[in-house]
């Protein structure tokens, strides 16, 4: 349960009280706005599914449910065949797509350093090096063309790559997918947010199926495989390496999802349709209220046809953590999702990396507002006022001085 406490901490980028992933009620009176209140499928949506666990009694190596949640996805995505393998999470999905390359001990993985730290924990899981690169202020993520010059340049010589879909966003594909074919270097597209915007291509991507992401099981996540032939290494390597048998075949984890997992996922994708709607009209509200407010910009692309699970603004003349402290004390939560970039978190501090100015910006002025799936209008309207206030009370104190 959170913390009744509130705190700040600089270093994780945390600007909230306690972990919000475990808040399932209301409100308490008095208590802030909540920058997050993840909402799962309810006790009665989730009797049918739970019945076919009980009466089974499989809870997980590959169950039914889970068989059902991996054709389901693959349908969602227009695969030819079936090519999704759900995993326990994300983090484990993409550590599992790495040693699925087998690309040996101690190689090098480049990456943003504007990204959750789950990236290169993940890297770190399968053996490999993270090199943390800039990202391209225009769309918060990696840009294939300053990559490829990057590698030109011999700046580094990164055996795969993991570009980050930034808070859902969506992403070049045919630039990514056409470095990997030019280069030959492998490319997975780190998803976890970005369940709406994820596409099949020739590239492995991973989404996250957490509680805070906009299609949740609890826990989890799914890998997307651009073959049959990568969905079974993919399989092996989620799974002991075992593949038809149990003998490990190859470096691996355990990785794979429970059916009670899958059973939330299932029931989370049943209502879909009306979940993405309710995120695109929370974006269409936080669109018109902030759009009056001077020295605010939405995350590039927000709210334009995509669906997300997060409201991120950019404060282009003010710190984040200042404005994000005075909205604490006006009763709204926020959070820096990603703190001061990978680079500066200290498992990372050591990690070899090139320039990244633009990171650093991004770090110190990106701050998550309030979103949540049952939020009203009058909700967001807050919001805007007490972001309004903090931008017009750091101006008078800025002109005092």
């Amino acid at each position: 349960m959170p913390s009744r406490e509130s705190h700040l901490d600089v270093a994780s980028g945390l600007i909230a009280p306690g972990d919000v992933a475990g808040d399932s009620g209301g409100r308490r009176p008095g208590a802030p706005m909540p920058v997050m209140r993840p909402k799962l499928p309810s006790t009665r949506q989730l009797v049918p599914y739970l019945r076919a666990i009980e009466e089974r009694r499989s809870y997980s190596n590959s169950g039914l449910l889970c068989q059902k949640l991996e054709s389901e996805l693959s349908r969602h995505l227009h695969c030819q065949q079936d090519l999704v393998i759900t995993a326990a999470s994300a983090t484990a999905g993409i550590t599992a797509a790495l040693l699925a390359l087998d690309l040996g001990s101690n190689a090098t993985c480049l990456m943003p350093s504007w990204t959750f730290v789950a990236t290169p924990h993940a890297a770190w899981a399968a053996g490999m090096e993270p090199f943390f690169m800039d990202v391209d202020r225009r769309t918060w993520a990696l840009d294939a063309a300053e990559v490829r010059r990057a590698l030109a340049a011999r700046l580094c010589a990164p055996r795969a790559i993991v570009v980050v879909s930034p808070f859902g966003a969506p992403l070049d594909l045919t630039a990514w997918q056409k470095l990997q074919q030019e280069t030959g270097i492998p490319i997975i597209v780190d998803a976890a947010a970005g369940f709406d915007t994820v596409r099949f291509s020739s590239l492995i991507s991973v989404v996250s199926l957490h509680a805070t992401k906009i299609l949740a099981a609890g826990e989890g996540g799914f890998v997307v495989a651009p073959t049959a032939e990568m969905r079974d290494r993919l399989k092996s390597c989620s799974n002991f390496g075992f593949l038809g048998s149990r003998v490990a075949q190859r470096r691996a984890v355990n990785s794979k999802l429970s059916e009670y997992h899958a059973a939330v996922a299932l029931a989370s994708l049943e209502g879909w349709p009306a979940t993405r709607l309710r995120h695109l009209q929370i974006a269409s509200w936080y669109r018109k209220g902030l759009s009056p407010i001077p020295g605010v910009a939405l995350q590039p692309g927000y709210g334009e046809g995509w669906a997300c699970g997060t409201t991120n603004v950019l404060l282009e003349g003010d710190s984040a953590e200042s404005i994000g402290r005075y909205m604490l004390r006006e009763g709204v939560e926020t959070r820096m999702w990603w703190g001061a970039g990978c680079h500066l978190q200290p498992a990372f501090a050591a990690c070899s990396r090139g320039e990244l100015p633009q990171t650093e910006f991004l770090a110190a002025h990106t701050l998550g507002l309030p979103h949540f799936p049952d939020m009203e209008k009058a909700d967001v309207d807050l919001v805007c006022r007490v972001l309004g206030k903090a931008l017009r009370s750091r101006a008078s104190g800025r002109r005092a001085s």
